[in-house]
């Protein structure tokens, strides 16, 4: 069984939290965004949604589980695998994977980057392969420098990113609560114009 997928049968699994979402948001309008994907939202769309919308952004979601329709069935949703969407009609296309074991969402079940799936290379890959000109936010787990382990992993993605002609815009945490936990940290890239 694939770690990665959520293994709570209701609203209950991991979600993003509201805080994360207005600090995405934002940092989407400052980029100058107004059409959003966010790839493998799970329950997330309805939270998306609301906080994007305080913005004129427009969102919509892609899961390749339907329940996540069911369970919001008002949001727009492209159902179906993430990586066989086309890109072009979204000026940024959001990959956040599930990032705990089982979708837990608790810290002590965080993926280090190398166990996520599907993985971070094959997104890069498939908006290599489309030649996608937009905005590219990965969603790492919060833990993606906690230790040298993580720090390694961390070192290697961002390598091949530039690799693949990919360049990081910047890099924004996302934390939550009175301690400022980091939740996630995103990671906002744009394509080079070596092709």
């Amino acid at each position: 069984m694939n770690n990665n997928i959520s293994v709570v049968s209701n609203d209950a699994t991991a979600r993003t939290q509201v805080g994360c979402a207005t600090q995405r948001a934002e940092y989407l309008t400052i980029l100058g965004t107004k059409k959003v994907l966010e790839l493998c939202v799970g329950p997330s769309l309805k939270t998306l949604e609301t906080e994007y919308n305080k913005y004129d952004i427009e969102v919509s979601g892609n899961d390749i589980d339907i329940r996540w329709k069911r369970y919001y069935p008002a949001g727009r949703w492209h159902m179906g695998d993430a990586f066989a969407l086309d890109y072009s009609a979204w000026d940024a296309v959001v990959f956040a994977p599930p990032l705990t074991k089982g979708c837990t969402g608790r810290r002590e079940d965080a993926l280090r980057i190398n166990e996520v799936r599907p993985g971070y290379r094959a997104f890069i890959d498939v908006l290599k392969r489309q030649e996608y000109r937009g905005i590219a936010v990965l969603v790492l787990p919060g833990r993606a420098k906690a230790d040298p382990v993580d720090r390694q992993q961390y070192a290697d993605l961002i390598s091949y990113i530039w690799r693949q002609n990919y360049f990081m815009v910047d890099e924004c945490p996302l934390s939550i609560g009175a301690r400022r936990t980091v939740k996630y940290t995103d990671l906002y890239l744009t394509r080079g114009n070596n092709d």
